[in-house]
């Protein structure tokens, strides 16, 4: 089980049954904590419907008592492969 962030400005934006595109960091302990990815993935308020966990932080910073399921689908690279 992994445990990811996402910042978030409107807690509408984590629409749940529907593919989004998200910008997570990850919570796992380790070397590659914070480390951050541009997803797509689906969210679900019941927690135990995905393996992994998604913490919520507002604009500010400040952490939502909402707590949800994610499932990563695919990682999303920003940079066009010539460049990697």
């Amino acid at each position: 089980m992994n445990q990811w962030e996402v910042f978030v400005m409107d807690m509408s934006e984590l629409a749940e049954g529907k593919d989004i595109e998200l910008s997570i960091r990850t919570l796992n302990p380790g070397k590659q904590k914070f480390t951050y990815k541009r997803v797509k993935a689906q969210v679900s308020t019941t927690l135990d419907k995905f393996a992994d966990q998604l913490q919520v932080r507002l604009g500010r910073g400040q952490l939502s008592p909402a707590r949800y399921s994610i499932k990563v689908i695919e990682e999303i690279q920003r940079m066009p492969a010539k460049y990697l």
